[in-house]
């Protein structure tokens, strides 16, 4: 097996998120973009956008989308999305993807 197989097979997801990060933010930044650049995309379109939220941004997306969580959501089922939703705010910083459009409609052409 590859090591790059290995590694998506011991690969695990952490869901307690923290704020003991050791890198700075134009560090993370600078990795997140090069993740970004790196990553195989179909007919190396490069698609893949992000915002990176740190600090009072990324505390504000997760109030703005428990809010906004609040009126769809059944009042019994709420604490359990606000107490997922603490896990996200609780993290050092978001990492919003977007795919860019222009660049999809450019390869249907």
């Amino acid at each position: 097996m590859t090591t790059f197989t290995n590694t998506l097979k011991n690969r695990r997801s952490i869901y307690h998120l923290g704020r003991n990060v050791t890198l700075s933010n134009d560090e993370l930044t600078a990795l997140i973009k090069e993740a970004i650049k790196e990553s195989p995309t179909a007919f190396n379109a490069q698609s893949t956008r992000a915002v990176i939220l740190f600090g009072d941004a990324h505390e504000k997306l997760w109030e703005m989308t428990e809010e906004a969580l609040r009126p769809l959501t059944p009042a019994e089922a709420f604490p359990n999305t606000q107490n997922k939703l603490a896990g996200f705010k609780n993290g050092y910083g978001t990492v919003l993807f977007f795919k860019d459009t222009d660049v999809v409609k450019g390869l249907q052409e």
